[in-house]
């Protein structure tokens, strides 16, 4: 394994959990009163989607079949949760470090 690699295995071990943090406030396809870990297995998915820039329409296809397919449920945050994560991974990831200000 090479050291590209290594640091893309480090990143998404360091930040998957607030991927999985964001999904779980955002998303919620089965409601409120659900374990923090309930769509833990759905992060790898959506992550692969960010890191290749695959854009809110094609994460928000994916989180609606996860929910139709997984859960039987046709959830109505997909959208929200779709265009949340994009955002995350803009401010976590592709922030332009010479905008972020002196200090940063």
């Amino acid at each position: 394994m090479d050291d590209h690699e290594d640091a893309i295995k480090d990143r998404f071990r360091t930040y998957s959990g607030e991927l999985n943090l964001l999904l779980w406030i955002v998303w919620k396809p089965i409601g409120f009163d659900v374990p923090l870990t309930e769509y833990e297995s759905y992060v790898p998915t959506i992550w692969r989607l960010l890191e290749e820039r695959a854009g809110t329409d094609a994460i928000e296809a994916e989180l609606a079949r996860i929910s139709s397919e997984s859960m039987g449920i046709e959830a109505t945050t997909n959208l929200d949760a779709a265009e949340a994560a994009g955002r995350w991974w803009y401010w976590r990831f592709d922030y332009p470090e010479e905008l972020a200000g002196p200090g940063k």
